[in-house]
């Protein structure tokens, strides 16, 4: 079965057309929005807070797993009410290249082309390899049909720096279609709030503060649709107006047993996280880097960069996986001559996880479903999106989960084979402790090695939990290869 599966091509090559400065990643990645307004000059010092490669040697744990510190949670506890369900937004710890939250899995990578010294690519980003340091916390919502609706994406640390000094405002995306801010409460909850005027230079403060400016009120902030119309330059004749036309969903074949067919929402989005833009200050009566030859406004959709997610879902179990794009080293904030773009993607299964007292001490299951990733067959290369089957054999006595991923293929017509399929053996925690929910272990595909984490989701049912899903990331050093996937499974019953 083929999907949609986060390419947005046709709108890069639309945006490309149109004659903006932007940048198209390779298929199953994402592809970019206009960018940098004035890429010039010499590369800094990194920002002290970049997502960093992961050691190669896949190291963690490798026997039996140790419990986690009895103040970490390691149930589902969701801001938003009984009906989300979440990932958890703190990484309790990583094992073998995976990060473990409250009730979910996660691992990331982060492009190449940003790496150099000097930039040479600054209006996009491409390459894959490993990351780490930051987290995704995901949360969908589902009726009583377990229909997914509401996406929010919330990612924080990811070594994004708009003024070369601090990791810039948390992302919190939902990816409405309407004009306005979005609001990331203390509490944890996320809603929505009018725009505040372009007048306002209270709020829009780099009017009057320049780059001492107060960050996160440039950050999750919604533009368009808006009445007065996006400016692309001269010779453009299709101006984009809208940041995005909201999740899509399509319904899959879970219900009536079919675990590799889940439910997918679909959503992608421009940006203008960090654009000084937004507020009014009239030309001539400031200094000039502050209008930036752009004029008052933010430009057009997409100024700053772009976003996508994708989310698998069975009952109780989701897997997420996450694109951001963003302009860093931006040249208003940092007056550095450096602005150019960066991205990260990664790959989060969370949901309602199995009560670690419920999970079974005793019996056997086996659970089918289906996997999903992206791979990169160097680490300049950008990676291809894969799609395969899963198989996981549990024995609940003996605390060991055969993991088997097989038949990956790319995503795109025609597909072709992407070497990462592996079968491994892994321990869960022991019976009776905060783990017993969790599996972790180490893993290789040919040349590929790394690691693998798993949850158990859902009540347990005919002597085992209802569903069961985890995330893996394996890299070949030497060549650059990575992969960073999922997978979802369920008993082979219907439910």
């Amino acid at each position: 079965m083929k999907t949609f599966g986060l390419n947005l091509k046709p709108l890069c090559l639309a945006l490309l057309a149109a004659g903006f400065l932007s940048a198209c990643g390779g298929g199953g990645g994402g592809d970019s929005a206009p960018v940098a307004t004035n890429p010039g000059g010499t590369n800094p010092a990194p920002a002290p807070t970049p997502g960093t490669p992961v050691d190669p040697t896949p190291g963690g744990t490798t026997g039996a797993v140790p419990p986690v510190s009895a103040t970490a949670s390691m149930v589902m506890s969701c801001p938003g009410g009984a009906a989300v369900q979440c990932s958890g937004d703190t990484i309790i710890r990583t094992d073998n290249r995976i990060a473990l939250t409250s009730s979910g899995v996660q691992a990331y990578g982060q492009s190449t082309s940003d790496l150099a010294n000097p930039i040479v690519e600054r209006t996009g980003a491409f390459g894959f390899a490993p990351a780490s340091g930051g987290v995704a916390e995901i949360r969908i919502s589902k009726d009583a049909n377990a229909t997914p609706t509401a996406p929010i994406v919330i990612l924080r640390n990811l070594g994004l720096s708009w003024d070369n000094r601090v990791d810039r405002p948390p992302i919190v995306e939902t990816f409405n279609p309407t004009q306005g801010r979005t609001i990331l409460a203390t509490d944890g909850t996320v809603s929505s709030a009018a725009l505040p005027a372009p007048t306002d230079l209270g709020y829009y403060n780099f009017a009057t503060l320049g780059p001492a400016a107060t960050q996160a009120n440039y950050a999750t902030n919604r533009y368009f649709p808006r009445a007065e119309p996006s400016r692309c330059g001269p010779g453009v004749t299709s101006c984009p107006t809208t940041e995005t036309s909201g999740p899509r969903l399509t319904l899959g074949g879970w219900r009536t047993g079919n675990a590799a067919a889940p439910d997918n929402i679909f959503a992608s989005r421009l940006h203008e996280d960090g654009d000084i833009h937004a507020g009014n200050a009239t030309p001539g009566s400031t200094p000039a880097w502050l209008d930036g030859g752009n004029g008052i406004g933010i430009p057009f959709p997409g100024s700053k960069g772009y976003r996508s997610f994708d989310n698998w879902s069975l009952r109780y179990t989701n897997l997420g996986a996450w694109v951001t794009q963003d302009t860093v080293i931006i040249e208003e904030w940092a007056r550095a001559g450096n602005e150019h773009n960066k991205n990260r993607r990664g790959v989060v299964t969370y949901g309602a996880v199995t009560d670690p007292a419920a999970v079974p001490t005793t019996g056997t299951v086996t659970y089918t479903g289906f996997s999903y990733g992206w791979y990169s067959p160097t680490a300049a290369a950008d990676p291809s999106v894969f799609r395969g089957t899963a198989t996981i054999t549990v024995n609940f006595a003996t605390r060991q989960v055969t993991v088997e991923v097989q038949n990956t293929n790319t995503n795109e017509e025609p597909s072709t084979v992407v070497p990462v399929a592996f079968r491994t053996t892994v321990n869960m925690g022991a019976a009776n402790t905060n783990v017993a929910n969790y599996l972790t272990g180490t893993v290789t595909a040919g040349s590929l090695s790394g690691g693998v984490g798993g949850r158990y989701f859902g009540p347990v049912t005919n002597g085992a939990p209802a569903e069961m899903g985890g995330t893996f990331q394996m890299t070949n050093p030497a060549t650059g290869q990575m992969v960073v996937g999922g997978f979802m499974v369920a008993p082979a019953r219907a439910q």
